[in-house]
């Protein structure tokens, strides 16, 4: 058996056993030329780097040129050439972390003015239960008088509408949940879906949005991957008219997709944050052609045809978009 050198006298190969015939092993790929020397392990390591850094640059320059292209070469069978939709997708996930966690986002949390608005809307809260507790003394009065209350009800309870809102409203922006009323006491837990329990976890949100906000990040990055799986069943649905088309090939084209989404966002967040530029909403508008030219190339479809199905698939991403926030916000909203 080979033990080091070059090894086309050697008789099986060293890593699987597999009889060898010329200069690699036909079963695992090892190359016969075994040597353990530091030249050797830098021979390896800079042709690994190399290789890796190829299909990146590679299928980056695809996905951003002929996007089409690249998923359909890739659904034929040009495995070794590119870089597999999923690694490029985490690949372009990590990027995106990397640069909102250092450079932050498109927005703030805080508004100016918050604080004002607060007091403004409790002054409005107390004033509007002064209004209902004079039509109540007024109501009092006039069933002892056996006279109609009917429109004082009526004005009540649109007051008592008004007065739900505001506090909403208040606690939206950061107000106490437990305002006192005028008489001195508590309005306790606020009714918003008449759920209780979950009308507490929404409250709780409420009153500290920075950390819903926190959870659901995490959770974004976590949970990313949702996304693919979330639209697998409609591209299957939008494209039942296309034979030949099996659900491994609206996998690879919705993760190449969504390395593009991401990898656009981490370009518009260098964009405002870094290079302090104007006109990021131009980038917003590279998307559509993109998609417009991936469907077109990846399902050899003509122009209006693949007008058609970008449209019917933009409204199907926001579909998935809503769908996807909806179950981070539940996840953030649960624990």
């Amino acid at each position: 058996m080979q033990t080091e050198g070059h090894g086309a006298g050697a008789a099986r190969c060293l890593n699987c056993g597999a009889d060898l015939v010329g200069d690699y092993c036909h079963v695992c790929g090892q190359s016969t030329h075994i040597h353990r020397t530091l030249g050797a392990w830098w021979h390896d390591f800079s042709h690994g780097v190399l290789h890796i850094e190829g299909q990146v640059w590679r299928t980056i320059a695809f996905l951003f040129t002929r996007p089409g292209e690249l998923t359909r070469r890739y659904i034929a069978g040009e495995r070794r050439r590119f870089l597999s939709p999923l690694a490029l997708y985490l690949f372009s996930v990590f990027l995106l972390y990397i640069a909102y966690s250092t450079l932050g986002g498109f927005a703030t949390l805080s508004a100016p003015g918050t604080e004002q608005a607060v007091t403004e809307l409790r002054a409005e809260v107390t004033k509007t239960e002064g209004r209902i507790a004079a039509l109540d003394r007024q109501r009092a009065a006039m069933l002892a008088a056996r006279q109609d209350v009917t429109a004082i009800d009526r004005q009540r309870a649109r007051l008592a509408e008004r007065q739900h809102d505001l506090e909403v409203t208040s606690m939206a922006l950061g107000g106490d949940l437990t305002e006192a009323s005028a008489d001195g006491e508590s309005h306790g837990a606020q009714r918003i879906t008449g759920w209780q329990s979950l009308d507490e976890k929404i409250v709780h949100a409420i009153r500290d949005p920075e950390l819903l906000i926190f959870k659901m990040e995490a959770n974004g990055y976590k949970f990313s991957w949702a996304l693919i799986l979330i639209s697998m069943p409609f591209m299957g649905l939008l494209f039942a008219w296309k034979r030949g088309v099996a659900i491994f090939d609206h996998a690879v084209f919705v993760t190449y997709s969504l390395s593009f989404i991401c990898l656009l966002m981490v370009a518009m967040i260098l964009w405002t944050r870094a290079a302090h530029l104007p006109g990021v909403g131009l980038l917003m508008l590279a998307f559509p052609a993109h998609l417009f030219q991936q469907v077109r190339g990846a399902y050899r479809l003509g122009r209006p045809a693949a007008l058609v199905m970008t449209l019917a698939i933009l409204m199907m991403a926001m579909l998935v978009l809503s769908l996807w926030i909806i179950a981070l916000l539940a996840l953030g909203m649960a624990h």
